[in-house]
């Protein structure tokens, strides 16, 4: 996955394919996404991603 496809979803959630190279649909938080996906009949198996921010810091 290229951070350069996300970068302009940051704190946004993302259905990405399953191989990772193309964004299917985003939303501001988990719900909405998923009712977006919900209508994308045709991509059950997508991966929903949480974008953190690429100029700060994460620490589990």
């Amino acid at each position: 996955m290229s951070s350069k496809i996300l970068i302009k979803y940051t704190n946004k959630w993302v259905a990405l394919t399953p191989d990772r190279k193309k964004v299917m649909a985003s939303a501001p938080d988990i719900k909405s996404l998923d009712k977006k996906v919900s209508k994308l009949s045709k991509n059950k198996d997508l991966i929903f991603h949480h974008v953190l921010p690429v100029n700060g810091y994460y620490s589990p």
